[in-house]
């Protein structure tokens, strides 16, 4: 005897996946087909879109069980929506919807919109450890560097182990707490604003704690690369420190793995040639590669299997 097909909680029977979603792939902008789904969907689905529609902040941030009552649904009725349009769960559903709402919103707005670092450290894990593994091993004869915040930039203080004694700056007090463990290394915490919702310091002391200093080299995260508009991040104070951590040091090597190319612009933090190095994971176009080290950055994709930095054309330049 035929099962009969999988239904929500209302009787409704499951819309077919979105194209994309038996890959584990989002495609094409959120936001648009959330929209023009509605009506077309299930009871329970319906609920969801109408609730993240009216109030994506609420949905960008709120915990599951905040956004299951709030649309009259279950938890898990949430996390199969999320589904539905390609992404593995909620992180990577909500990591897809701030893309999504920075193409719509205004850039005052952009700050409430940036996913939570929970989500972040939750989606694509295995190519940032592979990154990050990777990033370490490129020190060198550096003395002193930068970390910026982010769970990839984290999972890179995790690989400092083995590395000679280095002095170590960073905004982020969860890498401050990581690197405790590496007594041999000297950390830096900047003057600033405590902000709790990032377990990070912020705001204008860091520039002017960082105009006197001098690092070799800063290792930087963005939200969004863009081969003409450069690096940018959601939050325009953080924008506005990387520039002066940038400032402050002589090479720069930028951590993001392939998700970030293609994002919407947000917040500049520079030009792209003033990025040395990019290192990211197999899933950046080649073309985009071949685009970017025409430019002078050297682009280092690295294979989350192996670890291994696949072939590229140009060397670093410093």
């Amino acid at each position: 005897m035929s099962r009969s097909p999988r239904r929500e909680e209302t009787g409704a029977r499951l819309p077919p996946p979105h194209p994309g979603a038996a890959a584990g792939r989002p495609t094409g902008d959120l936001l648009e087909r959330i929209r023009a789904d509605i009506g077309h969907v299930s009871k329970a689905f319906g609920r969801i879109a109408n609730y993240l529609v009216a109030d994506p902040d609420s949905f960008m941030h709120a915990p599951l069980r905040a956004i299951s009552a709030g649309a009259g649904v279950s938890e898990p009725s949430i996390v199969r929506y999320c589904k539905h349009y390609g992404c593995r769960g909620v992180p990577e559903f909500r990591i897809e919807l701030a893309k999504s709402l920075a193409r719509e919103l205004p850039e005052f707005r952009l700050n409430l919109i940036a996913p939570d670092i929970s989500d972040r450290e939750q989606v694509n894990v295995d190519k940032k450890r592979a990154i990050a593994r990777y990033a370490a091993s490129l020190i060198g004869r550096e003395r002193s560097i930068i970390i910026d915040s982010g769970s990839t930039l984290r999972t890179f203080a995790t690989q400092l182990g083995d590395v000679r004694e280095l002095s170590i700056l960073t905004a982020d007090l969860e890498i401050v707490n990581l690197l405790k463990r590496y007594a041999h290394h000297e950390v830096i915490v900047p003057a600033g604003t405590v902000r709790y919702d990032t377990m990070s310091i912020g705001g204008r002391f860091i520039e002017r704690f960082l105009a006197e200093m001098h690092f070799d080299t800063f290792f930087l995260g963005a939200d969004a690369i863009d081969l003409r508009l450069g690096l940018s991040t959601f939050n325009e104070e953080e924008a506005q420190k990387n520039a002066a951590m940038i400032r402050a040091s002589d090479r720069v090597v930028v951590l993001a793995d392939s998700s970030k190319f293609g994002t919407p612009s947000l917040h500049r933090i520079c030009d792209i040639r003033r990025a040395q190095v990019i290192v990211t994971d197999t899933g950046v176009d080649p073309v985009l590669v071949q685009q970017l080290e025409r430019l002078g950055v050297a682009v280092h994709c690295i294979d989350p299997r192996t670890g291994q930095r696949a072939a590229t054309r140009r060397r670093e330049r410093r």
